[in-house]
């Protein structure tokens, strides 16, 4: 019992880490610190330049305990041309964003990218991750504190 309880204790902070930012109430608003474009790019785990082929608002998170209501995020399915920083073999990577409402979120730029998917100038973007562990599995997620380059060449 007690591997268990330390198992889940375990469990509870890495998803409650994992997924701070993307949890704030609807009435919090998001902040972030003063960081460069450069001091993001730095912080990244990982960054890829690619397209949003499909957006899926309210899934639950993958790790969410079976004993309260679900943690709802936004969950981007998104086609890799490039790995700009880090290691990722795939060509689709899920990412995991809030789902609006002051939760720090990249909810516009989800959708902004996989309504101009077929684009060559408008649907391209980079996207700075943090890579998160649970139960064996690697998880990428993104917020507006994080580093992201539109299709405009502008840092956002």
């Amino acid at each position: 019992m007690g591997d268990f309880m330390n198992s889940y204790r375990t469990a509870a902070l890495v998803a409650a880490s994992v997924f701070m930012v993307l949890s704030a109430s609807a009435a919090s608003a998001c902040s972030c610190g003063q960081s460069s474009a450069k001091e993001k790019f730095a912080e990244a785990d990982l960054i890829v330049k690619g397209r949003m082929k499909l957006v899926t608002f309210g899934v639950e998170l993958p790790d969410s305990p079976s004993d309260r209501e679900p943690l709802r995020v936004t969950r981007g399915d998104f086609e890799v041309d490039k790995v700009v920083k880090g290691t990722f073999k795939g060509k689709t990577l899920s990412v995991y964003t809030g789902a609006g409402m002051g939760d720090c979120g990249r909810l516009s730029e989800f959708l902004t990218s996989a309504f101009y998917y077929r684009d060559k100038k408008f649907g391209v973007f980079e996207f700075g991750l943090s890579k998160h562990e649970f139960a064996g599995q690697t998880f990428y997620s993104t917020s507006i504190c994080e580093y992201a380059k539109g299709p405009k060449d502008g840092q956002e």
